[in-house]
């Protein structure tokens, strides 16, 4: 009985050693020779918007990411020629990095025959000579025809300092010219990468460099998208609940209350613009929509239109002076121009524009947008004194610190020379 149960014990052993065997034998096989079901997964990136860049530019710095190939031309009245005007795959849809081929349909310029961008320039040398001349007869009283000579394309190089409406050296040489050349060095120490618009509502002229390039303005749109819903057909005191799927993001909660809180829609253009807030936004142009955003845009002659994957843009310093002139003209002249006013003026960030101009009123709205190997900082604003003025400036930079510096010597050289323009104009 004894040998049976050792003959036993011996046979549950072995099995046992057999099975151990077996086991490792199969963890080692599985780890070194079973194939890595990541090994061929795909990097997931999110397709930038391409529309306004060069074709040839956009090919080479996107060169890593995906391949970009003409699909077609066309004409266009708003794209200078080479210009991406379309692309077949959407802005904020996925792509494979890498392997992607997304099509782009490139700008022709206008049609000959058709209005160009050199009528249109020199249409706005006409308007703008007519206006400076009433500015200097009327000494500073607005002009009555709303029309402003930067609203139109000026085919110059992008990287000079254009004036529109005055010469910078009309009043002699000396101090205008100084604060000039060294607002033109600053911003032509980044090149293509800075923009610049500066207009007087009350004389027409304006100032622009690189006017035309395209930059994500980040939150800027906010301020055009509340402009767009406080037509007067909006009730400000309606009632939308804060859901799960109206957070920007899990930790994006409406000053910090709980989920299911109830906000009107004048509190949620307080948020969105003030204090820049995400899930503000979202809420507003989920539940109030698209399309008075998108009647708006056109009315003023502006190609932006918002969709389902499409509620963040890229704006020109032009396009978006184009935006802050009509708001201007909204704050003086609507109902609700005066809630308008109040979110711009108390804006919580107030680093860029407001910190140069302590004594003057600045009613803006800042734009940042951090992407993989670059940062893009923008601010808009209304700025009144003893009269007003519209600044905008777009700043692409590299580096994990958010350089803001530049808007504040811009604005300070820009007041300056405003101040300089106000009292030649004036004597």
């Amino acid at each position: 009985m004894m040998k049976i149960e050792i003959v036993h014990e011996k046979l549950i052993s072995v099995i046992i050693i057999v099975i151990s065997v077996l086991l490792m034998g199969g963890i080692v096989y599985f780890t070194a020779f079973r194939p890595d079901p990541y090994a061929d997964s795909e990097e997931m990136g999110e397709m930038p918007d391409l529309v306004g860049y060069n074709f040839e530019e956009a090919k080479t710095f996107y060169a890593d990411k995906f391949e970009i190939r003409e699909s077609g031309k066309e004409n266009s009245d708003t794209f200078a020629e080479g210009a991406i005007i379309a692309q077949d795959i959407a802005a904020g849809t996925e792509y494979i990095i890498g392997s992607s081929v997304v099509g782009v349909t490139v700008s022709l310029g206008a049609k000959e025959g058709e209005t160009t961008v050199t009528a249109a320039a020199e249409t706005a040398a006409e308007t703008t000579s007519a206006v400076t001349e009433k500015i200097l007869k009327d000494k500073g009283e607005p002009i009555d025809d709303p029309y402003a000579g930067f609203e139109d394309y000026i085919p110059v190089n992008e990287v000079d300092l254009v004036t529109i409406g005055f010469s910078i050296d009309a009043f002699g040489s000396g101090t205008d010219s100084d604060i000039y050349n060294e607002l033109y060095n600053i911003l032509r120490s980044k090149g293509v990468d800075a923009s610049y618009l500066y207009y007087d509502p009350q004389s027409g002229v304006s100032m622009e460099y690189n006017a035309d390039e395209r930059f994500s303005a980040g939150s800027i749109i906010k301020a055009v998208y509340a402009r767009s819903i406080l037509d007067g057909t909006v009730d400000l005191d309606a009632k939308y609940p804060m859901t799960e799927d109206m957070l920007n993001s899990p930790y994006e909660l409406i000053n910090g209350q709980p989920v299911g809180t109830e906000f009107t829609v004048r509190e949620l253009i307080e948020a969105a613009v003030m204090q820049s807030d995400n899930t503000a936004y979202k809420m507003l142009y989920n539940y109030i929509g698209y399309d008075k955003f998108n009647a708006y845009a056109a009315s003023l002659g502006l190609p932006q239109r918002m969709t389902d994957e499409n509620y963040w843009f890229r704006l020109t310093a032009r396009e978006t002076a184009i935006y802050f002139k009509d708001i201007y003209n909204f704050i003086s002249q609507h109902k609700n121009g005066e809630l308008m006013e109040q979110c711009m003026t108390n804006a919580q960030y107030r680093e860029m524009f407001a910190s140069a101009l302590p004594d003057k009123t600045v009613a803006e709205k800042y734009g940042y947008l951090p992407q993989e190997d670059y940062y893009t900082l923008g601010d808009s604003a209304i700025i009144s004194g003893e009269d007003d003025y519209i600044l905008v400036m777009y700043w692409r930079n590299t580096g994990e610190n958010v350089d803001t510096e530049a808007f504040g010597e811009v604005a300070a050289l820009t007041d300056k020379l405003h101040e300089f323009l106000k009292g030649n104009a004036a004597e």
